[in-house]
């Protein structure tokens, strides 16, 4: 993680998005305060891997939405497969971001623009970093919601003696609304260019959501699975997901409470 050069940024943010392994971060994706604003207020936590953790809280606020973002790793330690005393190396890393974000609305048509300040830091060395996300979106009808831009561009500076960048994306979206669930899809160009989400409320207050990823690997495509809750208790709701469940480092997992006022 301490040579990922700011990719952490595509890590889903709450429990609803790892659940449908695809990002509805209304920092990122700014047109999501005005098509989807069921949440207002969002805390969440995950734990990752022995001693890895993060940390979102968002602010949506009408036309506005904050964030601010933190992950932390212990000293962990690097092993060949061959047992020692001591191990290879060691690292920590850290990151914090602060993020803001704004959309409007022109009768069926989305504009947002959002941005975030970005400091990471392992043993050694830090870097910090602006990143810049715009989208629109469009309601095709009263199901149909196309949505498309550019996420996680700008500059950083040296993260060590190496030139860190930021994984910048283009990507599109369609979200279909039914019945009785809801199916989001996307199409991007970063690491995992494939993702498909499903929601279903099983029982009033109670919805089940699932999703998947593919990741282009030599030699085969990998297929990363996901799954989740959430149970609503008057303005509130709580989440649970296990993201990406057949990751070589095993599963995260994401606690997130939101709050509707």
């Amino acid at each position: 993680m301490g040579q990922s050069s700011f990719d952490i940024l595509n890590t889903p943010t709450d429990s609803r998005d790892a659940a449908l392994g695809i990002s509805l971060n209304p920092t990122v994706k700014a047109t999501r305060i005005l098509t989807d604003p069921e949440h207002r207020l969002t805390f969440n936590v995950w734990n990752w891997v022995a001693d890895i953790q993060g940390i979102y809280i968002g602010l949506g606020m009408q036309n506005t939405h904050l964030s601010l973002q933190a992950l932390h790793s212990g000293e962990l330690e690097y092993r060949d497969e061959v047992p020692t005393v001591d191990p290879l190396s060691t690292f920590e890393y850290a990151l914090f971001n602060i993020g803001v974000s704004h959309a409007r609305q022109w009768n069926n048509i989305y504009l947002g623009l959002g941005g975030e300040i970005i400091y990471e830091r392992t043993l050694n060395a830090s870097s910090t970093g602006l990143s810049m996300n715009v989208d629109a979106a469009y309601d095709l009808n009263e199901r149909l919601l196309l949505s498309g831009g550019l996420r996680h561009w700008g500059i950083s500076g040296k993260l060590d003696e190496e030139n860190t960048t930021l994984p910048a994306e283009a990507w599109i979206g369609l979200d279909a609304g039914m019945s009785k669930f809801s199916i989001f899809t996307e199409i991007n160009s970063g690491s995992f260019p494939l993702a498909v989400g499903m929601s279903y409320p099983i029982l009033e207050g109670f919805e089940l959501s699932a999703g998947t990823q593919l990741e282009f690997s030599d030699p085969q495509i990998k297929i990363h699975p996901s799954t989740g809750f959430r149970l609503a208790l008057t303005n509130f709701e709580l989440g649970y997901t296990i993201y990406q469940l057949d990751h070589n480092l095993g599963p995260r997992h994401y606690f997130s409470l939101y709050w509707a006022y």
